[in-house]
């Protein structure tokens, strides 16, 4: 009796092992598209945080153009130059 129990822990062992060689491929393969979709994903952070930091930058250098523009109409107002040049 205890032979047949013997051998059948070998052939559960065999399985296991026949077993463990066919998943190590997909895991292999799972984590290292884990790893890519991880680095796109953290890419993609970082771009979105630097488009919004793009469009902020874009929004204060034209309200400031404007300031200046309206500043230099206004000086130019004040002291009766219309803007051509002095010949």
């Amino acid at each position: 009796m205890p032979r047949p129990l013997k051998n059948n822990i070998n052939n559960i062992k065999i399985k296991n092992k026949t077993m463990k060689r066919e998943i190590v491929l997909p895991l292999v393969t799972g984590i290292i598209l884990g790893v890519l979709a991880m680095i796109f994903w953290q890419f993609n952070a970082r771009l979105n945080g630097q488009i919004s930091a793009m469009a902020q930058l874009q929004q204060a250098t034209a309200q400031n153009s404007q300031t200046v523009a309206d500043v230099v109409t206004f000086i130019n107002n004040a002291t009766g130059q219309t803007g051509e040049a002095a010949e």
